[in-house]
């Protein structure tokens, strides 16, 4: 599986199909520790493989306590398929320690030689949302199997338009968690969710100023509580957001994924930037208002009957680790209004009329 977030709900439509499509199969899905409770409450899924940290150096390392590790998640026999949804080298290889007897994945990072299947990925796949990328790739395993198993030619990927909305299931644990967090807080029921930071810092984040502005409006608006959440490192940003607001509570730094998942599951609405927790919330079918400023959109942006988003990627070739990325980032964030936002956010609140789609 990926390594971040809103890639792991962009990849639940790939391992869907595969449930669909095989239901005789016991898929393992392998990835970062912190994700097991995650990935253990999807449908379909027979148990976690954690596999080592990104970064050839670790799976060096992990590659000599694979066979221990595959025996410790339960798998007692031989591993058909190894469906590789990362692009890197040192996972191809982890793979191929495993002693999967196919092994597909997109033929990037010189990685071929760990490959039964490498897959070409330097037309139009370039073009495609990350979902149709993960799903091809489900189908190339799926044609595998079938070949073997003298099975029905496999079915095309891209008309399947009921695979192409992902949803995420949400344990039991994750949701008491939540619903104790909320109540220590003193807060109800029903409350909107904003999560105004993202890994990438402030190439991707709109100004806590406007967001201070939104909740107040939210507040009028929906006339519930808001809850601002982050990891511990953005607590001074929520803070900046939620000091003296009546109703608006600064959870920053308070919650694990399972957690943060289980919150986003009891929520009414939630407003973002290009993040994990969009892609979350888009699949738990909650109103989801996404604020893109100079990312590209057509390959990431979260898809769902209730997701609106704001900005199309203005500078879509300026890598965002340097200062021109930073300066376009700040100049389009700066440009979207809280009032664009609040609109946006009345939009996906109001009736479903139509499906959206990647």
């Amino acid at each position: 599986m990926p390594n971040w977030l809103g890639d792991c709900v962009m990849a639940m439509p790939a391992l869907r199909h595969l449930s669909d499509v095989l239901p005789d199969a016991d898929i393992y899905l392998a990835g970062r520790e912190n994700f097991r409770s995650f990935f253990s409450a999807q449908p379909g899924v027979a148990g976690f493989v954690p596999a080592p940290e990104k970064g050839f150096g670790n799976i060096l390392r992990g590659i000599s306590e694979t066979t221990r590790i595959i025996q410790g998640a339960g798998i007692d026999s031989d591993i058909d398929v190894g469906l590789l949804l990362t692009n890197s080298l040192s996972t191809a290889a982890w793979m191929w320690r495993t002693g999967a007897r196919h092994r597909i994945g997109y033929d990037l990072d010189c990685r071929r030689f760990f490959l039964t299947r490498p897959v070409p990925f330097g037309g139009v796949e370039k073009t495609w949302h990350c979902i149709r990328s993960y799903l091809w790739l489900a189908k190339m395993a799926e044609t595998v199997t079938a070949r073997e198993n003298d099975g029905p030619p496999a079915r095309e990927v891209h008309p399947l338009g009921e695979y192409l909305i992902p949803s995420v299931s949400v344990g039991d644990d994750a949701r008491a968690e939540a619903a104790a967090l909320v109540k220590a807080a003193g807060i109800g029921d029903r409350y909107a969710v904003i999560a105004p930071a993202s890994a990438y810092g402030a190439v991707k984040d709109w100004p806590p100023d406007h967001y201070r502005d939104l909740v107040v409006k939210l507040r009028r608006e929906f006339d519930c509580p808001v809850i601002v959440t982050g990891g511990g490192g953005q607590y001074d940003t929520a803070e900046h957001i939620a000091a003296g607001l009546t109703g608006v509570h600064n959870l920053a730094g308070r919650t694990n994924l399972d957690c943060f998942v289980g919150l986003l599951a009891g929520a009414c609405l939630f407003v973002g930037v290009d993040s994990g927790g969009a892609h979350v919330s888009a699949a738990l079918g909650l109103p989801t208002v996404v604020i893109f400023g100079i990312t590209n959109p057509s390959r990431t942006r979260p898809t769902g009957h209730r997701v609106v988003t704001i900005g199309d990627g203005e500078d879509r070739d300026v890598k965002l680790s340097t200062p021109e990325a930073r300066e376009a980032a700040k100049r389009v964030l700066q440009a979207i209004s809280p009032d664009a936002v609040l609109e946006a956010a009345r939009k996906a609140s109001a009736p479903v009329t139509e499906t959206a789609t990647p």
